[in-house]
């Protein structure tokens, strides 16, 4: 052992010095073989050289390899093979006689297993920032990090919130060796304001502070610690007691979920929470052994005397992928003192007098209640609570549309909207939305989707105007790609995204890193315009079309070089296959069939096509088709949203605390409304997906659109055909002035898309 220690304290080079050395004795050796080899035969000797030189390399790789794999070998010794004994009830000595040979290597061995520790801290870092920049933070927050160990939360904190920034950091620890290695690291660090107590976390007390800790502290912190306590509900109850009004709890753990959902299910939003039958009983079995303890109810209790404001649940696949896949959560909550009034989440008509029905109480109040403990503790209260499990939204894997295809500028023409209007209309991707905030800004806009994943998206796009700086944002949905998303993410965007934009971002985050917009099922479509632009070799056509200063010479490149190519037989057929129409273009059966009684696809794709690049240049106005083209906006080119100057109007104007965002029908939407609520409703070509055979649920939303309209409120929608089916219904329920605002002409556009061939408008009376 002495002789080892000698060589690993050597320098490299004297060790690999060591290598021609070996190989010496080895020659050396064959030499004496080769002497005495009256009393060996050849075959002996053989083997014995292969031994020898096997043996020699073991040792050698061994002695210099031994920095790399003595870290895993003690870890593995310490976990799996050293017997902790008998210690009764004193879990301190146990905890010491499980950790004392590894307090040193604690740090280097935990890194694979101990997953989501980064996260949690640094969530919690970009919420105490966002409370601290609004002003809900006053003072210098009090940081208690229970079950610290080795300081190294502590250390990987001040990465993204300064120690310093603390009034006092305190960890609390029942491991006399981990709190050993904690005091020396904060002591090399010359952190004046951390103090390291090797107490018991349910009790412990801060000499000089021993009451004054109470409803004081700003952020507590556990990290895979709550499992291994067994007065795990004292502890719970003591965080509450410590937590001040505006304080917020981080907690990163194993856990398993019992065999039916968790009641903690009922009122915070949760997703991937259900483990397996084999998870459940392996890992609960497996962790017993080590005085871990995962009971589902532990995780529920926490969850129910705390808010949620984050919640994520993953599998760490520890040493071998998709097979070992340990369960773990990392949380976000706050104290139940922070939870505003309801209203905030309901709008309350100002006419306090006005008639409310019984179903808008029942579907607006109740799904409010039912969890409000959850989305009441938002940040922003743009999103409001869906049922994610239904079938309704889980048939979504992703957004359909990464970009809006309806052009808002004709629209606005003709909403003539004030900052008394309440809108209602459908998510989609929702650069309208923001058209419609940014020019106008009106009392309310209410998106809905029935897609969760569209209103991801356009939450992410509010949480990022509100976050981050232009060149950030305009990185992300601009040139469609931004490598550093992930620690936006988690640094300056998750304050002001609802748990389930940010579980859904963080598991997809990688969708920023090449091309945004060739994601969704939009972006198949986009895919196949790139493959096919490059298969027929008109990379250099495009960029001369999307950037001609005229009208004339964009025309001219699409007569004579792109439109031939469009046409071709190969493309007609894809564009006739009604699965492609609907997974890359979002074109459904129904509304192929409008169009169909008037045309046929190849003459519909013509009368949209043709006419885009005499109206208006891609190089300045035309963004739509430009994305299409490039899978990317210009600075010249682009959403208003996206403008340097239509951003900071959205930052600074407060236009975007008129968003509320519904998942679900529009149906179930408009039935959560008060009668005579709304001012103008943007329906899209949402009717035209309807069976016109069957439409007793169109009948129904009709008739709803004119009970939650005021008098003189309108209806706007797009359609495939130019004489829509359902403008019948809209007369039927007694809408007045049912007028075409436009309606497409071969060789003629009606706006900048052009995609539709028809533009209505109804009022109500």
């Amino acid at each position: 052992m002495k002789f080892r220690q000698d060589i690993l304290h050597l320098p490299l080079s004297l060790r690999l010095s060591c290598v021609p050395v070996s190989l010496i004795g080895i020659y050396l050796v064959q030499l004496q073989t080769r002497f005495f080899n009256v009393f060996y035969n050849d075959q002996y000797q053989y083997w014995f050289m292969v031994c020898t030189f096997v043996t020699t390399a073991i040792t050698m790789a061994f002695l210099f390899l031994w920095d790399q794999i003595s870290t895993p070998l003690r870890f593995m010794y310490s976990c799996f093979f050293k017997r902790i004994g008998d210690h009764g009830n004193d879990q301190q000595s146990r905890l010491e006689s499980f950790y004392q040979d590894q307090a040193e290597i604690y740090d280097n061995s935990r890194g694979g297993l101990l997953r989501g520790r980064k996260t949690m801290l640094k969530l919690c870092a970009a919420q105490l920032r966002e409370q601290i920049d609004t002003g809900y933070m006053i003072k210098k927050p009090i940081w208690v990090d229970l079950g610290g160990g080795t300081g190294w939360n502590i250390e990987m904190m001040h990465e993204s919130f300064p120690i310093d920034r603390f009034e006092k950091v305190i960890l609390v620890d029942l491991t006399p060796s981990l709190c050993q290695v904690a005091q020396k690291r904060f002591e090399s660090r010359g952190w004046k304001n951390v103090v390291v107590l090797c107490q018991d976390a349910s009790r412990f007390q801060v000499p000089g502070l021993e009451d004054a800790l109470e409803g004081r502290v700003g952020l507590v912190t556990v990290s895979y610690a709550l499992s291994m306590m067994d007065t795990y509900h004292p502890v719970v109850d003591r965080i509450q007691s410590l937590l001040s009004p505006e304080g917020i709890v981080g907690v990163v753990d194993f856990y398993v979920s019992g065999r039916s959902n968790a009641p903690a299910e009922s009122w915070s939003p949760q997703q991937n929470r259900q483990c397996n039958w084999f998870t459940r009983h392996f890992w609960h079995a497996w962790f017993e052994l080590d005085h871990i303890h995962l009971e589902p109810g532990r995780r529920d209790y926490l969850e129910y005397k705390f808010g949620t404001i984050k919640s994520l649940n993953r599998r760490n696949h520890f040493i071998i992928p998709y097979l070992i896949q340990m369960p773990y959560y990392v949380w976000l909550g706050c104290s139940n003192a922070r939870q505003p009034e309801l209203v905030n989440l309901v709008d309350i008509p100002d006419d306090t007098d006005s008639v409310v029905s019984e179903h808008s109480q029942r579907s607006s109040f109740s799904s409010v209640t039912r969890r409000h403990n959850s989305f009441s503790h938002q940040n922003k209260q743009w999103r409001l609570d869906y049922q994610p499990n239904l079938p309704c939204h889980t048939q979504f894997r992703s957004y359909i549309y990464a970009f809006t295809w309806e052009d808002p500028r004709v629209d606005l023409q003709y909403l003539h909207l004030s900052k008394n209007d309440v809108m209602f209309v459908i998510t989609s991707a929702g650069d309208n939305a923001l058209e419609y905030a940014l020019q106008a800004q009106p009392k309310r806009i209410h998106c809905i989707d029935m897609n969760p994943c569209q209103n991801h998206l356009l939450e992410l796009k509010l949480a990022g105007i509100t976050s981050l700086e232009y060149n950030d944002f305009w990185k992300m949905f601009g040139d469609g790609h931004h490598p550093g998303f992930s620690t936006l993410l988690h640094d300056l965007i998750s304050p002001n995204l609802s748990s389930y934009a940010f579980q859904y971002w963080s598991q997809h985050k990688d969708r920023f890193h090449h091309k945004f917009y060739k994601t969704g099922y939009s972006g198949l479509a986009l895919s196949i315009l790139e493959w096919w632009i490059r298969m027929q070799g008109l990379g250099k056509d495009i960029d001369i079309m999307t950037s001609a200063s005229t009208i004339k010479e964009q025309v001219k490149v699409w007569q004579t070089k792109i439109r031939p190519a469009i046409f071709s037989p190969m493309i007609q057929k894809i564009l006739h296959n009604p699965m492609f129409l609907w997974n890359a273009l979002g074109v459904p059966i129904n509304q192929m069939n409008m169009f169909l009684k008037e045309c046929t696809t190849q003459e519909y794709i013509e009368n949209t096509l043709d006419p885009i690049t005499s109206h208006s240049l891609f190089s300045e106005d035309q963004y739509f088709y430009y994305l299409c083209l490039k899978q990317r906006y210009s600075h010249s080119s682009c959403p208003s949203y996206l403008t340097k100057d239509g951003f900071n109007k959205l930052k600074t104007s407060g236009a975007l605390d008129s968003f509320r965002l519904h998942t679900e029908s529009i149906l179930d939407a408009l039935r959560s409304m008060q009668d005579n609520y709304l001012t103008r409703l943007v329906v899209m070509d949402h009717m035209d997906w309807f069976d016109p055979e069957s439409c007793e649920e169109l009948d129904q939303e009709i008739m709803e659109m004119k009970r939650t309209l005021q008098s003189g409120g309108q209806v706007y929608w797009r359609s495939a055909g130019t004489q829509p089916w359902y403008n019948a219904l809209f007369e039927k329920h007694g809408f007045i002035r049912i007028e075409a605002l436009g309606v497409r002409r071969s060789g003629q556009a009606i706006d900048r898309v052009n995609m539709y061939a028809s533009f209505y408008r109804a009022t109500k009376p």
